[in-house]
Parts: C-alpha cells; structure tokens; sequence
C-alpha cells in the first residue's frame, strides 16, 4: 500500500477541518435563528419555521396596557400590509402584554392565552401566541413562556429572546409548542 505524498495528505487534512467547520458553522446558524413548532392540529404535527421574515411591533394603549407583537413569517411580508399566508407558509405571532405601568423589558412572559376583549386592563406580564398555516389558526394553549433577552424600543429598535411555548396536551385539547430563538427589528411608525 502507497502512502500519500505528504502535501496531499496535509491537502487532505485541511480540506476536511474546512468541511467540519463549514458543516459546524451552517449547523450552528440554523439552530439560532429557525423556531420548531409543534402545531395544536390534534395530530402532532411538528414543523420547522424558517423565518424570512422577522419584525415586531410595539403600541402603548394609555391606562390599559402595553403591547409587543412579534411576527415571525416564513414568506415576505412587511409592516405595512398583512399578507395572508400560501398552502405552505408558516406565520407565527406571539404578543406580550404588560400593564400601563410597567414598561417591557427583558425577562420572562409566561404564555397565559388571550384576554377576552371586554377583560378590561392588563394585570401583570404575560404572553399569547397563535400560528397559521395557509388558511388554518391555530391558538396556543397556557404553558411555557417567552424569555425576552434584549428591548430597544427606539427608532432603529430591535427585540430578542427565546421562544419556550409548551403545552402537554390535557385529553380534550391536543399537544402543542413553539421552541426557539428570535431577533426582530422594531417596525418604525410614521
């Protein structure tokens, strides 16, 4: 059996840590910024959500609350005009609510659903989250929660955290969740 000459074999070596870093580097970038949803269809059915489009959304409503909705969509859309999603698409919004007198800032949302409309004031900090695929919603049920790691609600703004939505199922309503990272850019109100 011939060995190789040594530049080939030095050749070979570098090729193959470039390959492992290229493949650890991709890897690593794909876990940060893709979210993988378990949606509440009573099948469970889990989907990775690649975001092409990320953006949030941020309104104060004077003596009630305020109000972060982040929007992570796997096809174009903007601030300006909803687009509904295609047969393929995967749009998830999750809203954080606090009370009027208390800003947003970096911490944990547990995931409590939606207050009624008529419900009145919001009471302490907390989030909801719903999903759609083509024409299909699908609400969250309470469990988990999002962690809000950075808030820059300036112009130029920017949020950022982790999604850690869980829910176990509980016999009448099916298992559902949404896990993963996100950065979104602060819509800019003209």
């Amino acid at each position: 059996m011939a060995l190789a000459a040594p530049g080939r074999a030095r050749a070979a070596r570098k090729l193959t840590l470039l390959a492992l870093v290229l493949v650890l580097g991709c890897r690593g970038e794909a876990a940060s910024s893709n979210v993988d949803l378990l949606l509440p269809d009573g099948v469970g059915r889990r989907v990775e959500l690649v975001p092409k489009t990320a953006f949030a959304e941020y309104v104060e409503l004077p003596e009630l609350r305020r109000e972060l909705r982040i929007t992570l969509a796997s096809y174009a859309l903007s601030c300006d005009r909803y687009v509904p999603p295609g047969p393929d698409d995967l749009l998830l919004t999750v809203t954080l609510d606090a009370p009027a007198a208390e800003p947003l800032h970096p911490g944990t949302y547990p995931l409590e659903g939606a207050d009624p409309p008529d419900a009145g004031a919001t009471a302490r900090l907390k989030a909801f989250a719903v999903a759609r695929q083509g024409e299909r919603g699908f609400d969250f049920p309470n469990g988990g929660g999002v962690e809000l790691r950075s808030v820059d609600l300036g112009p130029a703004g920017q949020v950022s955290g982790v999604l850690a939505l869980e829910f176990p199922g509980d016999g009448t309503r099916p298992a559902a969740g949404a896990h993963g990272k996100f950065e979104a850019h602060l819509c800019r109100g003209e």
